[in-house]
């Protein structure tokens, strides 16, 4: 598997971090977790085209997660000498159906050339090559948490989500773990981890890597002070989400 970070940023503009989006990679599959604002776009920047992509995995419809879906939608639809043949599939928690047809569906329609086909995942997908398990989070009312594994290999997007024993059950003995942790310890909020918890969540579930994301830009707070905050439970490897940066599990 190959993940690279589309957007590490939150709902706030900024010119550093794109609203949040991931862009998983597993033999030959192509798979969006989660779709801001700007997501087809940090797709060009990459070097990768949204008319590749063939599943898009959301963890929760709250804005900044899903603002770029129906910007992707209509380019599969509306660009020029191009007709998409192959189907879509949309992956979401409970009610994401019903979100799709009344917030991009009846806006977009249907395609013509290819079906859209839609989950509201309950705890368990297989999608080959992958394994996908999902988990409830302690952040909206259906929001959810995505554990991925191929060959033997395993990632964890939590999602917006604060910390509980759910998520250290999904993040157990995983490879890749990157964690919501969108406010310092000094600004604490529910449904959202701090740097401390994202590491308590790394160690108590043995994460081999923890990747710290939906970053709020919190000024005089330094972005690395949250390394060092995390480091104060957790001594494994930890880094700093960074838009367009890749992993390989």
């Amino acid at each position: 598997m190959k993940l690279t970070i589309l957007g590490s940023g939150t709902c706030v503009p900024s010119l550093k971090r794109s609203a949040p989006a991931y862009f998983l990679e597993a033999d030959g599959r192509q798979i969006l977790i989660d779709c801001g604002s700007g997501t087809v776009l940090q797709l060009e920047k990459l070097g990768r085209s949204y008319k590749d992509i063939d599943a898009v995995f959301i963890t929760h419809p709250h804005p900044d997660h899903v603002a770029g879906v129906v910007p992707f939608v209509q380019a599969l639809l509306a660009t020029p000498m191009f007709a998409r043949e192959k189907d879509l599939l949309f992956v979401g928690p409970n009610g994401f159906r019903d979100y799709y047809k009344s917030c991009v569906a009846s806006i977009m329609g249907a395609p013509k050339t290819f079906s859209i086909n839609i989950i509201d995942i309950e705890d368990r997908l297989d999608y080959p090559p992958l394994s996908v398990i999902a988990a409830q989070t302690v952040h909206s009312e259906n929001s959810i948490a995505y554990r991925f594994e191929h060959n033997g290999r395993s990632l964890v997007i939590t999602g917006d989500a604060d910390y509980d024993q759910g998520i250290i059950a999904l993040s157990e003995n995983c490879g890749l773990l990157i964690a919501d942790c969108s406010f310092p310890g000094s600004m604490k909020s529910r449904g959202h981890m701090t740097p401390e918890e994202c590491g308590l969540v790394a160690k108590k579930a043995g994460a081999a890597k923890l990747v710290l994301s939906h970053l709020h830009a919190i000024p005089s707070y330094p972005d690395s002070e949250r390394i060092n905050e995390c480091r104060v439970v957790f001594d494994g490897d930890v880094v700093l989400a960074e838009d367009l940066m890749e992993f390989n599990l």
